[in-house]
């Protein structure tokens, strides 16, 4: 018992510290992706805000 309490707790940590480095994770699906249906256009590339 004690050393799998040990090993979690070890593991815990890592995952810890691990996530502090690295910073929150993003969502793959993020808001600014591109659609993949859409072709790239002149237009897009220098307006990007505009929809």
């Amino acid at each position: 018992m004690e050393k799998q309490a040990k090993r979690e707790k070890k593991l815990l940590e890592r995952k810890a510290k691990r996530e502090a480095k690295e910073g929150p994770k993003k969502d793959a699906n993020s808001t600014n992706t591109l659609d993949p249906n859409k072709p790239l256009d002149l237009d897009f590339l220098t307006n990007p805000e505009k929809k």
